[in-house]
């Protein structure tokens, strides 16, 4: 039937068939439809997308270009606060002391996280225990976490210091000593996160198919062989989120680090996240703060979309 064709009609008088315009009338309202129902859903989300995310890293742009207390009047400064920051030498020390860090929790925390989730694996009784012993880290408040960490390390009675002198060595001053305060830092942090990606791997564990274990173990292959040529392949889209999660995770390191160290010794163990809050809330350089956060900021987003980019690029 031609565009311009009378559509056929029913002996009763109803037309069987639509025009080409009630066609295309019938069509927007039935997408317009759609689209406002998927949007109904997002809403809420969007709101406190916009609320807690969208509208503070415009305040926080704006701020950057701005001296003054959080609460006090402001100026203008133009491109001072950004100056500053490419040209202060701590900032250089923070970032080095968080590059150093995120390169020992990182692979450290993911290697722990597997061999957790392959032990349970392996549990056949008090599954539910063991689960919630490896998860407590996770849930236990950072605080806790951390005086904790301190009692095991303690340098007169902690368990570590005894176990040391037990067997003939002496005890360094785990977070006192320039050379081990950010390795100690970043052993408590893979303590901590261990237990969440441990739940995570497990989750890509659990549904891996088991015929293609069957047909290793037919051809031979053992245990180390199965892992490296089968549980590793199948496993790389789990281990390719907890990658990025661990990387924005550490990169902004910071309560463990208030709490153990206060960035000391003499500045080793001094994050970029400790300087923009020592910025905003003790020295009272909100402008430098907020030109600091936008840095990490870019750069956590840098390092996102190398990694998503260079995965996808993989996994194609």
């Amino acid at each position: 039937m031609s565009r311009t064709e009378t559509p056929p009609v029913h002996p009763g008088g109803v037309s069987l068939q639509l025009t080409p315009q009630q066609h295309g009338r019938l069509a927007w309202k039935y997408r317009a439809r759609r689209w406002m129902v998927g949007y109904a859903f997002i809403a809420p989300i969007l709101f406190f997308f916009a609320v807690f995310m969208i509208i503070p890293i415009l305040w926080v742009v704006f701020g950057s270009f701005q001296q003054g207390g959080i609460i006090t009047p402001s100026e203008y400064v133009g491109m001072d606060n950004w100056r500053s920051v490419f040209g202060d030498e701590l900032v250089r020390t923070t970032v080095r002391n968080t590059g150093l860090f995120a390169l020992l929790a990182i692979p450290g925390v993911i290697v722990a996280g597997l061999v957790l989730a392959l032990a349970l694996l392996r549990v056949q009784k008090g599954e539910a225990v063991f689960r919630a012993g490896i998860f407590f880290p996770v849930l236990a408040p950072p605080v806790i976490g951390a005086l904790m960490f301190l009692f095991v390390l303690h340098p007169d009675f902690g368990a570590v210091t005894l176990a040391m002198r037990t067997v003939g060595l002496s005890s360094p001053s785990w977070l006192g000593d320039p050379t081990y305060a950010l390795p100690t830092v970043a052993a408590f942090e893979i303590w901590r996160g261990a237990g969440f990606y441990a739940l995570v791997f497990l989750a890509g564990l659990l549904v891996l198919p088991k015929e293609l274990y069957q047909a290793a173990a037919l051809d031979g292959a053992n245990t180390l062989r199965r892992f490296w040529h089968v549980t590793l392949p199948l496993l790389k889209p789990t281990a390719q989120f907890v990658l990025v999660m661990a990387t924005i995770w550490n990169l902004q390191l910071f309560d463990s680090v208030f709490v153990l160290t206060d960035g000391g010794p003499v500045n080793r163990t001094v994050t970029v996240v400790m300087y923009v809050y020592r910025s905003l809330f003790a020295f009272g350089n909100v402008g430098f703060g907020y030109a600091l956060s936008m840095v990490l900021l870019v750069v956590i987003l840098a390092v996102s979309l190398v990694q998503f980019r260079l995965l996808r690029s993989r996994r194609q």
